[in-house]
């Protein structure tokens, strides 16, 4: 299992959310697009529809992909061909069961699918492949007057 619940991977890989800038999207699509690390890249929201405004967030990158492979060149970094065709290479920097966060000139939490082994160590050089979508969980700004939940008409009085 990947995740309890979106609030939940939020609370245990906060620390890796990457600052992106998030462009305006059209009404109603569950995709964000924003500049990450130099790409741009598409993401299914996790975390509702109107968190997330066009600006500079702080978003989860959170990738699937079939195995994490050794690398010893290249520079890291995020690498798009097209719609959910994303490449990444970078360091790894934390790692929690079937999940790796990999530096990639941007902190994106890689989730190995299926049964890969053993995930690269803490330090070492990875690259990867995506499965689309990439997902991205919007981390609430603390200090944001916006709630998270709609209020209700209850809660305004």
């Amino acid at each position: 299992m990947i995740e309890d619940s979106p609030d939940a991977f939020i609370q245990r890989w906060r620390a890796h959310a990457a600052e992106v800038q998030l462009f305006a999207r059209t009404e109603g699509s569950p995709l964000l697009e924003c500049m990450a690390g130099g790409a741009i890249v598409q993401l299914l929201e996790r975390t509702g529809p109107y968190q997330a405004g066009p600006g500079r967030r702080r978003v989860i990158l959170n990738a699937m992909v079939e195995r994490l492979e050794p690398s010893s060149e290249g520079a890291s970094g995020l690498e798009v061909d097209g719609l959910g065709d994303l490449r990444g290479r970078g360091r790894v920097v934390d790692r929690d069961g079937a999940l790796a966060v990999v530096d990639c000139g941007v902190p994106v939490v890689v989730a190995v699918l299926g049964d890969a082994g053993e995930l690269p160590a803490t330090g070492e050089r990875v690259a990867f492949e995506v499965l689309p979508p990439v997902h991205g969980f919007v981390v609430p700004d603390p200090s944001s007057r916006r709630r998270l939940v709609p209020e209700s008409p209850d809660d305004a009085m």
